[in-house]
C-alpha cells in the first residue's frame, strides 16, 4: 500500500528500522510536515508516507474516534477532532 519514503527523509534508528527525520527529536517534528501545526499543515509526501503514518487515522474521519490522533493533537495544544469537524459546509443555493 502506497509509495516508498524518499531515503533522504529518513534516519536509521537501529540496524533494522528507519524513522522519518525529526520524529526522534525531543520535540518531534517530521521533516515531511509542511505548514504550521494548528493553522494549516499537511504531509508533503502523503502518497509516499510510511506505514506508521498510514495507521493513524484522523479521529472521526471515518466515523470513529482515534486515541492516537487525539494524543498527537494534544501534544500541540489542539483540541480533539469531533464528528462536526468532518461535516460538509452548507452550499449557498443559487437563485
Amino acid at each position: 500500500m502506497g509509495g516508498t519514503v524518499p531515503a533522504e527523509l529518513t534516519e536509521q534508528i537501529d540496524p533494522h528500522r528507519l524513522a522519518m527525520r525529526g520524529t526522534q527529536a525531543r520535540q518531534p517534528h517530521c521533516v515531511a510536515l509542511q505548514g504550521v501545526v494548528g493553522e494549516s499543515a499537511h504531509c508533503g509526501i502523503y502518497a509516499q508516507r510510511p506505514s506508521v503514518c498510514r495507521e493513524v487515522i484522523p479521529a472521526w474521519e471515518s466515523g470513529a474516534p482515534s486515541a492516537q490522533c487525539d494524543k498527537a493533537r494534544a501534544a500541540y495544544g489542539l483540541a480533539p477532532l469531533t464528528p462536526e469537524d468532518w461535516a460538509e459546509p452548507l452550499q449557498p443555493q443559487s437563485a
